[in-house]
């Protein structure tokens, strides 16, 4: 095997590696952008409907301040019904008591009984007036009421399926993997001149180590003689540092035996 074909399995060895690498941090990105594109699209579309509860919400407390319960304000019940005519992405509108019980409702969609409890605990428990739960087909939104004594009279909770933000957020990812695909490419089309010239002093020290005589320094060239001619002399150097070494040691083990004890 020659040298060239040997030097040649070393460079093939060290672009596949970097490449290998370049490639697995790209795809980590990746899917790291995935689970960031669902949490910002769930937090935009959540931001978007707390503006229509806040709407409700102003409602309710313009009644409240009139002396109304939840349930004994008119129009009340027409109010949520067009908010979620409005928005065909709202599933259902739900006004509850701060047990969570419902008081009034829009839209055909119930929360499941699996969803209620924690849906529940995080609206009237986080401590915050604007909340938001993810449970994966569907995202609540809820946004607690306030009366006029600053204590909590209930919430209003907006549902959603995630179908009408993991379209865009699909389309989103698509177009960042085009991207990331494109960089791949330009990555590695650019990263061969690099790694020969950077290998380029190691490929003539392997040359100057491989081939020997003459006809190799035809083949070489004047860099890898030069390595050659180099690499000649400290071997000599290092012979001759050798050859003095042992002379003294001759020559001390002689002045020893000839000492008297």
């Amino acid at each position: 095997m020659s040298w060239w074909s040997v030097f040649r399995d070393i460079y093939a060895k060290v672009l596949v590696s970097i490449v290998l690498v370049i490639a697995g941090m790209l795809v980590l990105q990746s899917l790291l952008n995935n689970l960031k594109l669902r949490s910002l699209m769930a937090e935009a579309t959540s931001s978007r409907l707390q503006i229509s509860a806040a709407a409700i919400e102003t409602a309710i407390v313009r009644a409240d301040s009139l002396g109304f319960a939840i349930d004994e304000m008119s129009g009340l019940q027409d109010l949520i019904d067009r908010t979620q005519r409005r928005d065909p992405s709202i599933a259902q509108i739900l006004i509850v008591s701060p047990i969570g019980a419902p008081i009034l409702s829009s839209g055909s969609q119930e929360i499941p009984h699996s969803d209620r409890d924690q849906l529940m605990r995080r609206v009237f428990g986080s401590g915050d007036s604007v909340t938001r739960l993810d449970v994966g087909p569907r995202l609540y939104t809820g946004r607690l009421l306030y009366d006029s004594s600053n204590a909590v009279m209930g919430a209003v909770i907006l549902t959603t399926p995630t179908e009408s933000f993991i379209y865009q957020s699909r389309l989103t990812f698509h177009r960042m993997t085009n991207a990331y695909l494109i960089i791949f490419g330009m990555i590695s089309v650019m990263i061969i001149p690099f790694i020969i010239l950077q290998f380029s002093s190691v490929r003539h020290a392997y040359q100057a180590l491989a081939l020997s005589g003459e006809a190799a320094s035809a083949q070489v060239g004047p860099e890898a003689d030069m390595l050659r001619e180099a690499i000649a002399e400290g071997d000599a150097a290092f012979a001759a540092a050798e050859a003095e070494f042992e002379a003294l040691l001759t020559e001390g083990g002689s002045a020893a035996r000839g000492t008297p004890a």
